[in-house]
This record gives C-alpha cells, structure tokens and sequence, in this order.
C-alpha cells in the first residue's frame, strides 16, 4: 500500500485513497494489513503536504503550549496516523456516526466539526470515499495554521474541498459556533493515555454543550481505571519505568489485576456535571473533584498502581488494551509498592499541564 509514485491526477489520488480507506473500514482487516494501510494514509499526505519525520520547514516541529495543555507539533500529529488501530478505530467509529447521523437527521447534511485535525486530517479525507459532499460537510480546527494549510493542500489535491466548510484556527478550548449550522457530529483526537499533558478534558468540557439535539460525540467515552498489577505478571519483559508506556507488549497472559475503581470518566453528558463540580485554587488552577479508592486488607504481594486507559469511540467500536499508544498503561512508580488497608486520593487537575495527581492517604 506505500506510495512510491505521487499520482499525477486527482483522480489517481481518489482511486489510490478508495483503497486505503476499504482497509482501514474493514472489520476483517488483519494487523499487517492496518499497518499498510496507516502507512499508505500517512505516504499519501506527506506525499502532498511534505510533511513527514524528516521535514524540516520552521513550524513542523513546533507544538504549542495552550491554557489547558500541549498542542502537539504538526509533524507528531502527522505521526499519530502510524498508530494503525487508533486510526482504524476512530475512522471506523466516525463513519458508524455519520450513518447513524444520517438516520436522524434524514433531511440535512450532516454538519462534523473535527477538532485537532492535524495536518492530514485522517478522520475526514477518507471518508469523502463513502458520501458525497451534499451528504456531508467538515469544519476543520486546528491551532496551527501550518496544518491548516496542509489539510487545505490535501483535499485541493484529492478534488475534495467541497467536502470542507471551513477551516478555522484556534484553540478548541475557546471555540464557539456562530454559524448558521448547527453541529451534528463532533470529534475530538486530543489526547494521551490517562488524559495528560493533552487538553481532550477542556475541548470535550467546551464542545460538547454546542452538539444539537440528538447529535454524537466522539470519542463517546473514556475512563481510566485505577488497578493493582503485578508488573512481572503484567509485562512478558519488565521495562524501564521511564519507558514503560512506549514498551509494553500486548502479549501478556496470566495478568494478575485488581481493579480499584474509576478516576474518571469522560463522555458528552458527564463533562457537565465534571465542570459544576470542579474547584479552583488560589492560583487560579482548577481540578475536577477528587477520587478516594481504598486497597483492600486482604491484598497480599507486590503490587504498584496502573492507571489504563479505555476508549469507545461510538457504539461498539472500542480500542482495547494495548491496541494503541492511547490504551496503554501508564505505572505510577513513585507512589511505591501498595499494601493492604492503603487509600489513594486522585485528583484531576485541568490547566497547562492537565492531568493527575495522586498521593497515598
């Protein structure tokens, strides 16, 4: 599926991109071939933007510290197409939402606002294979203006701008529809594991009031869970902590877990009640209210904290454990080995650097 040729016609870039997009939306799809098909989406792109690993224009690698978290640089939001089952996941979880969108609302055109589109807006020229541009239209958002630009390059290219309403820079924390269009479909693609660094809490806390009536949010949902593990039950080979979310294998058996509770859970409806409840501090910061899990008086061994990430992205479709960077978890070292009869206090916290804190009570 990798591009050795560009293709010399918008016609040669619809056909090779009908291909792509059957793979990554087919259900049978084996792992190999969602890796050839990532790469082919991600070939395709640079081949058009130039935007690759190795680019070296001034604004590719320059990501963007915002009020509520890291915007990540145009050229690691191109990379996020390489995670195949992310992309694969998301795209086939927005396609299901615009067909259900099209049930509901059988007389419009369906109306997608995609924020953080990146430079190769991966979720949206894909699915210009499945509708027609009277069925669907996209507002793009993104706050880099280079990957604006590139996303603009792409659908002119692929003779697909009929498809894009409009593309719009600014921070998805602050953006408000003023269009005549209401929205019926938005997705979001803002996040890391256990929701750090990424501002996917504030955008979700922003966007998802300006759904109409009836309309979809995606991801649907996101928790993370609070677990006991045995790491060497946990992991076949035990990684370095400081590289324990990039190094896990998928292929552990024999786990050992306990499941402490839920720290938090995302989803268009909860993020309402998440932002009456939350706090603000004296210096001006703000945390979600906080979680307390007790550990058990019958826990016995060595055990550390994992926070694991679990994401449905519309329906049933869902990315399970391992299956991406996103799924994986993340080992909390520093509060120690856990014992018996312990309390742990979470508290998510929004801001320039949004995430977790936690502490042994």
């Amino acid at each position: 599926m990798n591009i050795i040729h560009r293709p010399t016609s918008a016609d040669g870039y619809s056909l090779l991109l009908k291909k792509i997009a059957d793979e990554l939306l087919s259900h049978e799809a084996e792992d190999n071939r969602l890796n050839a098909a990532a790469a082919g989406l991600y070939s395709l792109c640079s081949s058009v933007t130039g935007i690759d690993e190795y680019s070296d224009h001034a604004d590719d690698s320059d990501g963007t510290r915002l009020p509520s978290g890291e915007a990540i640089s145009p050229k690691d939001a191109a990379g996020c197409v390489l995670d195949n089952s992310r992309t694969s996941k998301f795209l086939g979880g927005l396609y299901a939402a615009i067909r259900e969108a099209r049930k509901r609302f059988p007389n419009a055109a369906i109306e997608i606002l995609y924020a953080g589109c990146g430079p190769f807006a991966p979720l949206a020229i894909p699915l210009t294979t499945r509708f027609s541009s009277a069925e669907i239209k996209f507002t793009l958002l993104d706050v880099h203006k280079r990957s604006l630009d590139a996303a603009r390059r792409i659908f002119q290219a692929l003779g697909k701008s009929a498809f894009v309403r409009d593309y719009i820079q600014c921070d998805a924390t602050s953006y408000k529809n003023d269009a005549p269009h209401v929205i019926h479909v938005i997705v979001v693609e803002a996040m890391q594991a256990a929701l750090e660094r990424e501002p996917q809490v504030a955008i979700t806390m922003n966007l998802a009031p300006q759904l109409c009536p009836g309309g979809m949010f995606l991801p649907e949902r996101i928790t993370v869970d609070c677990y006991l593990c045995d790491l060497t039950k946990e992991f076949p080979t035990l990684p370095a902590e400081a590289d324990a979310a990039d190094s896990l294998s998928r292929g552990g058996r024999g786990r050992v877990r306990v499941n402490l509770g839920c720290v938090l859970e995302l989803t268009a409806g909860s993020c309402r009640n998440l932002l009456a409840s939350s706090n603000s501090d004296e210096h001006g910061g703000t945390s979600l209210t906080p979680k307390l899990l007790n550990v058990s008086e019958d826990v016995d061994g060595e055990f550390y904290l994992m926070l694991l990430t679990a994401i449905t992205v519309f329906d049933s479709i869902a990315l399970d454990d391992y299956e991406s960077g996103l799924t994986s978890p993340r080992i909390l070292y520093d509060v120690g080995k856990m014992h018996g009869g312990k309390v742990i206090e979470f508290e998510y916290q929004l801001g320039d650097k949004p995430g977790f804190k936690y502490r042994s009570l």
